[in-house]
């Protein structure tokens, strides 16, 4: 299930990026600074939600690993 999310997160990511920098050359960058049209809002947004699954899935993957960690450690080896 984490694996599937995260490669959605990286594909919306990646793409957003080359979405946009594709859009970037065609239309020429200062044309991009001056007007924030909706194909670039629409852009922006896809790199903004897949940078933001991306993070979600490092903090529960992070989460998940750490409560195995420290369920395979001995207790005894936790006290000092």
């Amino acid at each position: 299930m984490m694996n599937n999310i995260k490669t959605i997160g990286l594909v919306l990511f990646l793409g957003g990026i080359i979405l946009f920098f594709i859009y970037g050359i065609y239309l020429g960058f200062e044309e991009i600074i001056q007007t924030l049209d909706y194909i670039t809002g629409f852009l922006l947004g896809i790199i903004l939600i897949g940078f933001i699954v991306l993070l979600l899935c490092i903090v529960i993957e992070q989460r998940k690993n750490t409560k195995e960690t420290m369920k395979d450690i001995k207790k005894e080896d936790l006290e000092p």
